[in-house]
Order: C-alpha cells, then structure tokens, then sequence
C-alpha cells in the first residue's frame, strides 16, 4: 500500500505579521498608552457642584482651589470660577457660576462661603489661583497637559495613514475603520490596532462577514457623536 501523507491546510496569507506593519503599530499603541496615562495621571476629570459637595459633606473633600475668583476687595458682580479637588483617584473639576450679588437663582454666591457651611462643623481648606497659564488639551470630559493633544494629534494621523497603506484590515473594511478612527479619536484608534489588525491576536474566523463603511458610520456616530455634559 503506498502510504500518504496527509498534508495540513494552507492558512491564508497574514500581512499585519511583517514586522515593518507590526513595529509601526506597537509604537502607536504605546503612545496613546503614554497619553492616556499623562491624562489620568496630570489631568482633570470633569465634574459638577452637586458631587462636590457631597463630598465635602461626608468629609472626603478637605481642600478645595477656586481658580478664577477676584480677589479685590469689596468685588462684587458675577463670573464663571473652576472648582478643582482631589477626588479618591483622580483629580476632579467643576465650572461654576457665580454672582456675589445674588440675583439669580441658578448661581452661587460666595463659593468659599457655600462650601465651608456645607463642611461645618469640620474645616476646610480653601486656596486660590489665577486662570491657568499656558495650553491643556480637553477632549469630552478630561482635560490635560497641552503636549498631549499634539501628541495624540499626531498619532491619531499616523494610524490613519497605517490604515490607509496597511494590509487590509479584519473584522471590517478599510472605509468602517476609518469612520470609527476619523469620529473616535483615541478609542477608535486602539479599537482599529487591536481588533482590526495590526496587533490582533485572534484571526476572523473564515466565512463571517465585515463591518462595512455605512453601518460602521452610524455606529460610530452613536458611540461618539455626542459628548457627555
């Protein structure tokens, strides 16, 4: 009997294995890492008065910086101030309205008054400060130091580019990606270079469909088309 060898199946080719398309994508990834840290580590998380003084209240907040106050004496007349405070991770920031004068309802008065009577009987220690100098980059709900949004400008181009003249993409075309990289910046990038290709562990499993470029255009526009107030 002639024996036969049983030979395994050809895998399709994988392009995103090359090392000069998989170098590329582990330095994006590391530098929206980079950025992402920067932003949690040295940036602000926006917040609001009523969780402020929640917190002043069960006495979690000990110190408060009011940004942005006139410090004339006898001012009296109304401007927007920031609130900033520690949070139990993340440095936290409000914008609050505010009118010593007291005319309208939806204003605070003196902030420094409101806030130490909501922590009576325990102190609270309250400083002050100009407006920020120099840039900070904001994006929906954070804000951070200014080198980071070039930064990520940048690399949120050089994934673009990648997509553009890279192998061609999983999981969805090259036009669904783009729509989810274009409207999703950060996260719309990390999601293309680790699903879509350039650092996927798990190949799409032959057969199944992709995403196309009008579904993925209104999923992104209900993932990222509104930012939260």
């Amino acid at each position: 009997m002639t024996d036969v060898t049983t030979q395994p199946a050809r895998t399709a080719y994988d392009g995103w294995c090359e090392r000069r398309w998989r170098l590329p994508a582990v330095f994006l990834a590391l530098a929206w890492l980079v950025v992402a840290l920067a932003v949690v580590l040295a940036g602000e998380k926006r917040s609001n008065l009523d969780q402020l003084v929640a917190s002043v209240g069960a006495g979690d907040v000990t110190r408060v910086e009011v940004v942005g106050l006139p410090q004339r004496p006898g001012w009296r007349g109304r401007t927007q101030v920031t609130l900033r405070w520690q949070g139990s991770v993340l440095t936290r920031f409000a914008e609050v309205p505010v009118d010593t004068r007291r005319r309208s309802q939806a204003d605070v008065g003196d902030p420094v008054e409101y806030l130490q009577a909501v922590a009576y009987p325990r102190d609270l220690d309250i400083t002050y400060s100009e407006h920020r100098s120099g840039s900070y980059l904001e994006w929906r709900d954070w804000r951070g130091p200014g080198w980071t949004g070039l930064v990520g400008f940048l690399t949120w181009f050089a994934t673009l580019v990648l997509l553009r003249h890279g192998p061609e993409p999983r999981r969805a075309t090259r036009w669904a990606w783009g729509w989810l990289v274009l409207l999703g910046g950060p996260l719309g990038s990390l999601a293309y270079l680790l699903l879509g290709g350039p650092l996927g562990v798990r190949r799409r499993e032959p057969g199944r469909g992709r995403l196309t470029g009008g579904w993925a255009f209104l999923l992104a526009l209900i993932l990222f088309g509104s930012t939260t107030e």
